[in-house]
């Protein structure tokens, strides 16, 4: 039975999203392939966790975009268009790590820390990149060149990263409690990105 990713922040505001816009991308040379999420009024508002059950493909600090995480998840719900499939989240820029590669995560799992390493990060924030490519999950169109974890590109000959908001979901009931909304001012969001299913 596919699951129902949910938030990687329980409570989360979106600060840029998924190829949304030029303002992005004038002011860094390239497009944006993720949604950047910071997290809000909570105990621990900068704990970051697997979105549901799956296995971590790589953990480590990456040379361009810090300290990052790849989770190949179980087969999940796409509420947009309605199917489902195995997918790959890829985590970016967090201040430290809590899981390491072949490791088992689900929904409860922390897989780390909210941060600002690597490059291109003017604050702190959550970068989440979704992908159909299950057979390479350390490619990212994020990146022009290869780096020492993620490599540039597709493997294929098509782009197979999906809007992070079509996989999410907000799990309002116990015990995550999730709450999530745009940031208001930013160019760089799409207003409707905080209309996901709640669950």
């Amino acid at each position: 039975m596919a699951q129902k990713l949910i938030q990687p922040l329980n409570n989360a505001g979106i600060t840029a999203s998924y190829k949304w816009g030029t303002k992005y991308e004038s002011s860094y040379g390239f497009t944006h392939y993720g949604q950047d999420l910071v997290g809000l009024f909570q105990t621990d508002p900068d704990a970051v966790y697997a979105q549901g059950s799956g296995i971590v493909a790589f953990a480590g600090w990456d040379n361009v975009c810090g300290n990052v995480v790849g989770i190949i998840y179980d087969e999940a719900v796409n509420h947009f268009d309605g199917g489902s499939y195995k997918v790959v989240g890829r985590y970016f820029h967090m201040a430290s790590i809590k899981v390491s590669q072949g490791q088992r995560v689900t929904k409860d799992t922390q897989i780390g820390v909210v941060g600002a390493t690597g490059q291109y990060v003017d604050g702190k924030h959550l970068h989440v990149e979704m992908d159909k490519d299950i057979n390479y999950p350390n490619y990212t169109p994020t990146l022009s060149g290869d780096s020492n974890i993620l490599k540039a590109g597709y493997r294929g000959s098509s782009d197979t990263s999906i809007d992070p908001m079509r996989m999410m979901h907000c799990k309002e009931s116990h015990p995550d409690y999730q709450y999530i909304k745009v940031m208001n001012g930013s160019d760089w969001v799409d207003p409707r990105d905080a209309q996901i299913p709640h669950i």
